[in-house]
């Protein structure tokens, strides 16, 4: 049966457009639209709006300002790819087809009065807020204990509790005083604002008091972070422990106490950071750089061999390299086959909550759409497919290890495989002819330990946590051309939009280039930059003192280029997302070759307001501009950079063995097997998280500066060692000329970005916190009456 002769559902904007919330993701997001961050409204409120204000216009115009004014949308259609036809239940006899996602069009006027005509989905606020949530406290790793009257985490608000006493004995078995030895193992803390309630008395405990052998825990940390793989660090303890072999379990176990404990830490310093900052007159302007990379996990079972596939959101600082975050779409607290159980199946095991009333229509009832799903937040395809892939899992272990040797097992077995069969029959009944979903056939899916979640959320998410970050501050955003991006970064950072202090620049660079043709065009562009700087100089323009910044940011003014798509016909460099009028349709070619980025091509899809406007009114193959504008674009390509989040994740690539990529064998099609990797998503996030920290916090490295790069920037200073030459066969030395010696000052991205965790040494030289008593500190609970109480053993220590 074709689409055309099924029944359909026709909507109107009030019923399907999202109420009850706070959010303004439903909004259109060009932010020179008078809708920008404004939601929809009826013909009669706008009607009503603009007779108050008595302007005593023509009819004509006053229809125009009515159909156009603020709030004014439109329902519009949506891809094929959305089409759903629901033919089961109450839609047996009559299959209905409908739309499993709308598009809304904005009809607000811009600020040159046209009509805005920006289209955007419609995406759940409660789905974006509890992604939100689980990602900020890292899947509850942070969640610490809370209060058992209110709810408050003692991590969130330590100064709000007091110690009320501690689990230690203090007499012995005779009765007589026992003088304390050490930190007790655990304390009790009252949350003052609920004194008296039930709950409000907690104990808090030391994270690794429970470990019996801790001797370990070290080389398992310098092993992870080093490219070992878990089977690797079974045998390394094994063969230490003289033949006895430790559990994976064990492994796994140490490995989310490294995750805490590291992430408490970093928090900790953040916190520290963030209040210094704040205190500082002028704000400082953040440059980030952000970037996707995407991660296979090794299936699960023989029987289903996919892999599940996970993509990686990171932001950095492009000034100091420090990594913000790395946030997964997937949520490892999600058990699929409970979920589904819970959200549409009720106690009898009938299906449930499939659908919404809409009064007043002549349908009465439609499915539910995917803002409205109780599942909308995860990627559903994989959710239906790994329900049924662990049902079928279990069929096949029941026939291989189920007992069948007499009529009763058999019939027995029989009646379980036609039971589990039922179940699968539940679920394509739901995911497949009710809801649309098509059969899942990808070679990745959704692992058994947790679900993948739609990236749009997690991404929206990703931001809204780096925000909260972030002290006051102008912010420069650096990413590449992401399909998600522009339907969710416009409303993540209205305040600071419509502040004029936010500014995204979406980049492109040649990622395929060979290393022969990246040494040439490199060296061509660094005899052509200091030609143009002696030019400079010759002519007066530049001198000794001139900032080498400076200098790069004039040549890239006098020889940057417009970008636009090769072929016979000119057309606009981006791709469809960004070729969208809310977006300025002109892209600029860098003539600089440097910090790995070779050819790049700059986009500006929000820069400061005058500046966007001015864009906005250029054509994408336009050649000449105003010397202003050509000035302020060339301070932008400048500023364009992807380099630290690279460098992080080609750093994560090399050093983490869970992190390789999934090869490819021959002729084989599809994910395969990875060596060394681990096969639960929810361990090779913790393995991410202690990486992250690690790579922020305790390693040094020498460091250059995206811009310091571009620039040429100074040389490290010179060194002269004494050097000499002993005379063979005799204890007499001659001296030889000293050595010229250029080293380069090696700091970690965290001291680099002023974050106060590093120590000095009696030699003056800048050191890393001590690994070994950081994981035996409490960091969780720096700074409170708490930390001193367990803390207190380390007191006498050197």
């Amino acid at each position: 049966m074709s689409m055309t002769s099924l029944a359909k559902f026709n909507f109107k904007l009030t019923d399907l457009y999202p109420q009850s919330t706070d959010s303004n993701l439903n909004t259109c997001g060009n932010p020179d639209c008078w809708n920008f961050g404004v939601k929809p409204n009826s013909l009669a409120e706008r009607k009503s709006f603009w007779q108050g204000k008595k302007l005593g216009l023509p009819d004509e115009q006053m229809v125009f300002l009515t159909r156009h004014g603020q709030g004014s949308y439109k329902l519009a259609g949506a891809d094929r790819k959305h089409r759903r036809v629901t033919k089961v239940l109450e839609y047996k006899e009559d299959p209905h087809a409908w739309i499993d996602q709308r598009t809304i069009r904005c009809q607000g006027l811009t600020f040159d009065d046209s009509v805005c005509n920006s289209g955007f989905s419609i995406l759940s606020p409660e789905h974006l807020t509890d992604e939100a949530n689980r990602l900020r406290n890292h899947n509850g790793v942070l969640d610490g204990p809370s209060c058992g009257a209110c709810g408050t985490r003692f991590l969130e608000r330590p100064e709000e509790f007091t110690m009320s006493g501690a689990h230690q004995r203090t007499k012995d078995r005779n009765g007589r005083p026992i003088k304390a030895t050490g930190a007790p193992k655990a304390v009790r803390v009252l949350h003052k604002p609920c004194k008296g309630k039930k709950g409000a008395r907690i104990t808090i405990s030391l994270p690794h008091h429970r470990q019996k052998t801790s001797k370990d825990n070290l080389s398992i940390l310098n092993a992870l972070i080093n490219s070992a793989g878990i089977l690797d660090v079974q045998r390394m303890l094994g063969s230490a422990a003289m033949g006895q072999k430790i559990g994976i379990s064990r492994i796994y176990d140490r490995i989310a106490w490294f995750e805490q404990v590291f992430l408490a830490y970093e928090r900790e310093m953040l916190r520290r950071w963030r209040e210094k900052q704040s205190k500082k007159k002028k704000p400082v302007e953040h440059r980030l750089s952000h970037d996707d990379i995407v991660l296979s996990v090794n299936w699960e079972t023989a029987s289903d061999r996919r892999n599940t596939q996970l993509n990686c959101a990171v932001t950095a600082d492009a000034d100091s390299g420090f990594v913000y975050r790395l946030d997964v779409d997937f949520d490892p607290n999600i058990a699929p086959l409970d979920l589904f159980n819970e959200a549409y199946l009720d106690q009898d095991g009938a299906p449930k909550n499939l659908s919404k009333d809409y009064p007043g229509t002549k349908f009465g009832s439609a499915p539910l759409f995917s803002w409205q799903r109780p599942t909308g937040r995860l990627h559903e395809p994989h959710f239906f497919a790994a329900c049924v892939n662990e049902f079928r899992v279990f069929q096949k272990k029941a026939e291989r290890l189920m007992p069948s040797q007499t009529n009763e097992q058999r019939a027995h077995q029989s009646e379980v495989l036609a039971r589990v069969e039922g179940e699968i029959n539940k679920v394509k009944l739901i995911g497949e002819d009710w809801f649309g979903f098509q059969s899942e056939t990808e070679d990745t899916r959704g692992s058994f330990k947790g679900m993948t979640t739609r990236d749009t959320y997690t991404k929206a998410a990703h931001f809204i946590l780096v925000k909260e970050m972030l002290p006051p501050g102008p912010i420069v955003l650096t990413t590449e051309q992401e399909a998600t991006l522009p339907a969710i970064l416009p409303h993540i950072f209205e305040e600071e939009i419509k502040r004029d202090q936010f500014t995204w620049l979406a980049m492109s660079f040649n990622k395929n280039a060979k290393k022969p043709e990246i040494l040439r065009k490199v060296k061509e562009y660094r005899d052509q930059r200091w030609n143009f700087r002696n030019f400079g100089m010759y002519d007066g323009r530049f001198t000794l003192e001139t900032d080498p910044q400076f200098i790069t940011r004039e040549y890239i003014r006098e020889n940057m280029s417009t970008a636009v798509k090769p072929g016979k016909v000119e057309a606009p460099y981006p791709n469809s997302n960004y070729r969208v009028p809310m977006f300025p349709k002109l892209w600029i070619r860098s003539p600089t070759q440097a910090s790995g980025e070779l050819d790049k091509v700059v986009g500006f899809p929000i820069v400061r307001k005058g500046l966007r406007r001015q864009l906005k009114g250029i054509p994408f193959n336009a050649t000449e501009f105003d010397e202003e504008v050509r000035e302020a674009l060339a301070e932008l390509v400048f500023k364009a950079t992807l380099q630290p989040a690279s460098t992080f994740m080609n750093s994560l690539r090399v050093r983490l063995s869970a992190a390789e990529r999934a090869g490819g064998g021959g002729a084989r099609v599809g994910g395969s097997y990875i060596p060394g990797a681990v096969f639960n998503p929810r361990v090779l996030i913790s393995l991410l998280n202690i990486f992250r920290v690690h790579y922020n916090f305790f390693e040094l490295r020498p460091y250059a500066t995206p811009y310091e790069e571009i620039s040429a920037a100074p040389e490290a200073p010179v060194k002269k060692v004494p050097r000499a030459l002993r005379i063979p066969g005799t204890d007499e030395w001659i001296d030889l000329a000293p050595k010229v010696s250029k080293k380069q000052e090696r700091k970690t991205p965290a001291m680099r970005h002023g974050l106060n965790a590093h120590t000095l040494r009696k030699t003056g030289e800048i050191a890393v916190p001590d690994l070994h008593r950081l994981i035996y500190r409490p960091w969780l609970y720096a700074g409170t009456k708490v930390g001193a109480k367990l803390d207190r053993t380390w007191g006498s220590k050197k």
